[in-house]
């Protein structure tokens, strides 16, 4: 069978095509947990070198790279706790609250949906370029850590291309803090992705490629599950910051992709190519050392 990516011709949308199957794995072994911070939390409890991570260790990580206050990543913990995913600990190892000084411990079903991902995941950059996805894989720490690394170079490509779009807008300063702090979370990437993926720079669909909100809130809801109204407030805010136009379909509002934001995402895209490929030898080095074993 040839591979789903075959058809694609650009590094662009090859890329983009992985985010959203990767996506797409996530959800099925951690439906709900789908911001940044769970993701974090996840990765963490699994691939710490001990038995536990530190809430303050993850707090760090978390507040390094997208600035994120300790009562978030609190409530992102308790969100993984109540799925059963982890569990919270004091140092002497009984049960507590979710607090500063709490660590976090993996459960039997973190590890085991986490290595599913990751097997998921191995399966996937193989099909990207062309091989056997059928074949056995692992998830070990190696794997975990190339994974983790692929998806902090896209993170950095993606906070440069949504300071780019938005200072072309012409926000202030603190505006453009404020929106590329919105702008890097999933719930704001997936939307403008399901946009960039309606547009001409991301199918070969004939015109017209806006979508109508209520559009949007349908296709968005199985994956961010937010109410109407909250998507047109992310809505409003991506005209504001650049990223969408506003149009009217049929009496409606509609939105479409602004030729600056489409470029720009392109070629962020198409930069993190070099990234997927990076991961892909090193997966391929990392089964070929365990088919040595």
């Amino acid at each position: 069978m040839p591979s789903p990516y075959a058809e694609l011709k650009s590094d662009d949308r090859i890329v983009a095509r992985f985010l959203d199957c990767y996506h797409k794995i996530w959800q099925a072994n951690f439906p709900g947990l789908n911001k940044r911070a769970h993701w974090h939390v996840i990765f963490a409890a699994r691939t710490s070198s001990g038995e536990s991570v530190s809430c303050r260790s993850i707090h760090r990580a978390l507040y390094g790279t997208y600035g994120t206050d300790i009562r978030t990543c609190i409530e992102r913990i308790k969100d993984c706790e109540a799925d059963g995913f982890v569990r919270i600990v004091d140092p002497s190892n009984q049960a507590c609250a979710a607090s500063p000084s709490c660590l976090v411990v993996p459960t039997e079903r973190l590890r085991a949906n986490f290595d599913a991902h990751c097997a998921a995941t191995l399966a996937e950059v193989r099909a990207v370029f062309g091989e056997d996805e059928d074949a056995r894989l692992s998830c070990s720490a190696a794997a975990a850590a190339a994974i983790y690394a692929f998806f902090g170079g896209y993170d950095r490509n993606w906070r440069d291309t949504s300071e780019l779009v938005a200072r072309w807008k012409g926000l202030t300063p603190a505006y453009l803090n404020d929106a590329v702090d919105h702008l890097i979370t999933y719930q704001y990437w997936a939307i403008v992705m399901l946009l960039w993926s309606r547009s001409e720079f991301g199918c070969d669909d004939p015109p017209p490629h806006a979508l109508v909100v209520d559009e949007i809130n349908s296709k968005m809801w199985d994956t961010l599950r937010l109410g109407h109204l909250a998507i047109r407030e992310r809505v409003g805010n991506l005209i504001r910051w650049g990223f969408f136009a506003e149009q009217t379909i049929k009496k409606h509002k509609a939105v479409s992709l602004t030729p600056i934001a489409g470029t720009a995402i392109a070629k962020c895209l198409e930069n993190s190519k070099p990234l997927l490929a990076d991961l892909h030898r090193k997966l391929v080095a990392e089964t070929r050392e365990l088919a040595l074993l």
